[in-house]
């Protein structure tokens, strides 16, 4: 009966082991910074398998007023359950809450973090001199936050921004002023600061210098009949006018819509839902063929116990055979152990097979689904056969 006890407690362990590998994981971090006098503190989510998917690599999606925590927590839930299409592979993803403090002792608050300081008015009488910290925020992100999570997690360094309000006023001019994201979701963003500054910046910004980009910017109800400012409305549709009839380039997504029935705080989960399921089809388009027209050298290994015969290799582009089953043959290294030096394009999708769709292998040490690389740095890869 003991024995019988100590086994089972013994599975039970383990079982419970597993789970626990399984389970995405929610961080909290307190970073010091050379900017500012106070730790910064973020949450970073990592998704369910990231310890096992060691050959893997995530896009990175960066919260803003995370010092709300159901903001962070609404990203990183719904774009894991129900924003993703339906039938496809689930793309996981890393995600960085970045908080605004509030910190009386450093007379500090969310604001701050937001405006920078006038240049077409008057500084207002109660903002104090030193308020104005966006351009030493923005210095944060570039040159601490987005290098460390870069370089402790497995990222693509590929990065989506998400901001409300303010924050998606500063993510917006961190579009014209700095090249910190690739993609942006902007929700009912102030665009009238400073004699709307901000709305002429982004009206003026050249795409055509820009890389393939997705922006969805929306607003709600925001209008002098609920109490807004009417230079609030009318700086956004100037900018919506403007993006409406634009010729922008076509590798540039823009979506701008508007939600009347709903209000400026209330609009949050609802036309995040949207803007999020908008991205992942993005995501999924953009990954499906190649948008880098230079080569890179990969080296690409695949190994398991149960493999023999020829193996092969093939995915989204002429030199992965255009997803023909029995792609490119790759060489056997030993009993055991297959690889293949290649030139690709990127982004690179691709999946093994011995010669047809029926013989399919699977890895395990990989997000299920097509096998990618999408950074050149990040191009060499040992997968494990199940």
């Amino acid at each position: 009966m003991i024995r019988i006890l100590t086994i089972f407690f013994m599975v039970l362990v383990s079982i419970s082991g597993a789970l626990a590998q399984e389970t995405a994981r929610v961080e909290v971090k307190n970073l010091d910074s050379k900017f500012f006098p106070f730790k910064r503190q973020v949450l970073i989510f990592t998704p369910n398998e990231y310890e096992e998917a060691t050959q893997s690599e995530y896009d990175v999606i960066y919260v803003f007023d995370s010092q709300w925590r159901s903001r962070f927590d609404l990203v990183h839930s719904l774009m894991h359950y129900g924003c993703q299409p339906e039938n496809e592979d689930t793309r996981p993803f890393i995600v960085v809450g970045i908080t605004s403090p509030y910190l009386p002792d450093y007379n500090y608050d969310r604001n701050r973090d937001f405006y920078s300081m006038p240049v077409n008015i008057q500084k207002p009488e109660n903002m104090p001199d030193d308020y104005g910290c966006a351009p030493l925020f923005k210095k944060f992100i570039k040159e601490e936050l987005i290098p460390y999570i870069n370089s402790e997690y497995r990222t693509t360094g590929r990065a989506l921004a998400v901001g409300h309000s303010l924050s998606a006023s500063f993510i917006l001019e961190s579009l014209t002023s700095e090249y910190m994201f690739d993609d942006y979701i902007a929700l009912s963003p102030n665009l009238a600061w400073d004699d709307q500054l901000w709305g002429k910046e982004l009206v003026n910004y050249d795409f055509n210098n820009k890389k393939p980009c997705f922006i969805f910017m929306t607003m709600a109800n925001e209008c002098v009949d609920t109490g807004w400012p009417d230079e609030w409305r009318s700086a956004w549709d100037k900018v919506k006018t403007h993006f409406e009839s634009a010729n922008l380039p076509e590798y540039v997504k823009m979506v701008i819509k508007e939600y009347p029935e709903y209000s400026h705080n209330g609009s949050y989960q609802p036309v995040l839902i949207d803007a999020l399921k908008s991205y992942a089809a993005y995501r999924l388009t953009y990954d499906s063929q190649p948008t880098d027209s230079a080569s890179y050298q990969a080296h690409i290994e695949l190994s398991g116990t149960a493999l023999n015969g020829d193996v092969y290799i093939t995915g989204n582009q002429e030199t992965l055979a255009n997803w023909n089953p029995k792609g490119i043959k790759m060489t056997q290294m030993n009993d055991s152990t297959y690889s293949i030096d290649i030139c690709l394009k990127l982004p690179a999708e691709f999946k093994f097979t011995q010669g047809s769709w029926d013989n399919q292998i699977w890895v395990k040490n990989a997000i299920p689904g097509n096998l990618r690389i999408t950074n050149e740095t990040k191009a060499t890869k040992y997968y494990e056969a199940f």
